[in-house]
């Protein structure tokens, strides 16, 4: 009897611990789960806010997720899908030494429609090459720009997906 209170004491403690290992937040009309250990700087501008997420200790893959929500660009917003992966793919080729992928379609868990690029690059001043994923999204006549860096970047991903999967449009 002693071993199965153990047992379900220790799921349940485990299960606790889950819970908090991620953060909620709300950057102007989006809400998102970030990693429960990250911090994070914000700016805010007109018709611009970014806020740039990154462990809090220990980042020996230099990871970084980026999130801007931009309501400077309607048009864009509203022009389509091939005006959003010609802006995407321009963006990502202005990057030094830019080896770029196709631009995939992506629909977020909660409904947000977009582009999706990947890109491995020479950042300026540095001689290591790094790994870049950028997703831009539709949130009505906003674009939001959702992007991963590393040098030695997550193979699944993590944090990044979490973001992506938890993101969404929220009034304030």
């Amino acid at each position: 009897m002693k071993a199965v209170f153990a047992i379900v004491a220790f799921v349940t403690a485990a299960s606790c611990g889950s819970s908090s290992s991620h953060q909620h937040v709300q950057l102007t009309k989006l809400s998102f789960d970030v990693p429960g250990d990250w911090t994070h700087t914000e700016s805010k501008g007109r018709g611009i806010v970014t806020s740039v997420w990154t462990p809090s200790e220990g980042n020996d893959r230099r990871e970084s997720i980026t999130i801007v929500r931009s309501e400077l660009s309607p048009a864009v917003a509203n022009a389509g899908v091939s005006t959003l992966d010609r802006l995407l793919t321009s963006a990502q080729a202005s990057l030094h030494d830019a080896k770029i992928s196709s631009v995939t379609q992506t629909t977020t868990t909660n409904g947000l429609a977009g582009a999706r690029i990947e890109t491995d690059y020479v950042p300026p001043e540095l001689h290591v090459r790094y790994h870049r994923v950028h997703v831009v999204l539709v949130d009505g006549s906003a674009l939001v720009n959702v992007l991963y860096t590393a040098r030695d970047p997550d193979a699944n991903l993590a944090a990044f997906n979490l973001v992506l999967s938890t993101i969404r449009h929220e009034e304030s």
